[in-house]
């Protein structure tokens, strides 16, 4: 059973000698208890007989809470009674429900939460994802969190931060550029990802009681930029600024669906010219510290993707005098391209030519967004569509591109309608 106690360090029972000669030990009267209460912040003037104080009588806290849990005593001081009652009664409750927390953990800070949490994301995130999450805490977490114990941060206080974080005012640990606005998926990403997955991992570790992010609102995201669909002739126009192989590369995204990091990893071999499909079994990405690395595609799944028979020539010329093991899209020097590299220096250069770089949304992905809309238009089904783009689920590729399927609800009442029976 629970047991928790409440210990007077200032006073203690005293010996007598009684009449008889007998010796007893006598507790302090209520008379010294009074006179003590009414000269707390001057001890030494109440009415309390030496024997009856005990060698810390009149040094620090008055009330010592014990309480036994984890297989150890424990304590803490109080100035007040009534404040050591309080705790020594949400002790009892909190062990006999379970959901005792040991106080000590609750003084520990932040930071050492963030650095057990920290360590342990290698392996259960890919590289870029961590690299964003490390960034993230070093940034915009620790420098306003990583000092305050556990036990001090609250919703309000998180919900103080946010309001921070929106204006722009929050601490920050950023080498480059000023403080400014954060948008609400960079907040949610803060806040709600890397903050709670801090707080939620104290939680398990039995360090907290519960996670007060849970009831932190974030702001929702107001301006959304727009989707961009790439007509044909709008795909051509930015190919025809790039050489041969990079302008094969325009066309295999826009018309495949490919995510610019699977193009850049293909090797010759992936392409099966009889079949007319191409297999995508890795992608380029980052590790935490920034550099190129191939890992598996997004969701974890290799997948394979038709190609239209009009990019087969582009692609054998690609591939003529080329290893199975050699990279399809090669650099100027030979090897691999880096994605980051390629935006900059060639893809960003043909916008500019073309006369779309003023587009607003318009990016790499926009030859992906462009083959969804080419492919519903021409009657693509949502799971084929899900298949050939590698999307988790069929409902990602619905809430993704529910704009580009036409509305049929007329046409399902004009059907209905022939079943009627009055």
């Amino acid at each position: 059973m629970a047991r928790a106690w409440i210990n007077d360090r200032w006073l203690t029972s005293a010996q007598i000698t009684l009449g008889d000669g007998s010796k007893t030990r006598v507790e302090p009267s209520p008379q010294m208890k009074r006179s003590l209460a009414q000269n707390m912040t001057h001890p030494e003037r109440a009415k309390v007989p030496e024997e009856f104080r005990t060698v810390e009588f009149g040094k620090g806290a008055r009330w010592t809470v014990y309480w036994n849990a984890d297989g150890k005593r424990k304590k803490r001081n109080f100035s007040e009674y009534r404040l050591a009652e309080e705790f020594k009664a949400s002790v009892e409750d909190d062990i006999r429900s379970g959901r005792y927390i040991n106080p000590d953990n609750l003084e520990r800070t932040f930071k050492q939460i963030a650095d057990s949490w920290s360590s342990g994301l290698t392996g259960t995130v890919k590289g870029a994802t961590e690299g964003r999450y490390l960034r993230e805490l070093r940034i915009w977490v620790l420098p306003r969190w990583g000092r305050v114990p556990l036990g001090r941060i609250t919703s309000t206080s998180i919900q103080a931060w946010v309001a921070q974080l929106v204006k722009g005012t929050a601490p920050r640990n950023g080498k480059i550029g000023e403080p400014r606005p954060l948008a609400p998926k960079s907040i949610r990403s803060i806040v709600k990802v890397v903050f709670k997955g801090c707080l939620d991992y104290a939680v398990k570790a039995g360090w907290m009681q519960s996670n007060p992010v849970n009831d932190v609102k974030i702001p929702k995201q107001t301006v959304s930029v727009p989707r961009v669909y790439l007509t044909p002739e709008e795909i051509h126009a930015i190919a025809s600024e790039m050489n041969v192989p990079d302008r094969s590369m325009v066309y295999l995204l826009a018309y495949t669906g490919v995510r610019i990091g699977e193009a850049v990893a293909l090797r010759c071999g992936d392409v099966d010219f009889d079949a007319a499909t191409i297999s995508i079994t890795r992608t380029q990405s980052v590790d935490a510290e920034g550099h190129a690395i191939e890992t598996t595609p997004k969701n974890g799944r290799s997948r394979t993707v038709p190609f239209p028979t009009k990019l087969k020539p582009m692609l054998m010329a690609l591939t003529e005098r080329q290893g199975d093991d050699d990279y399809l899209f090669r650099a100027p020097r030979g090897g691999r391209h880096i994605v980051n590299n390629w935006r900059s220096r060639i893809w960003r250069h043909a916008l500019q030519a073309a006369g779309l770089d003023g587009v607003r949304g318009l990016s790499i992905h926009s030859l992906r967004h462009s083959y969804a809309s080419i492919a519903i238009r021409n009657g693509c089904d949502v799971k084929t569509l899900q298949n050939v783009m590698g999307h988790a689920s069929a409902a990602e590729t619905l809430d993704t591109y529910a704009d580009l399927w036409p509305n049929r609800a007329s046409e399902i009442a004009g059907a209905i309608n022939d079943d009627v029976l009055l």
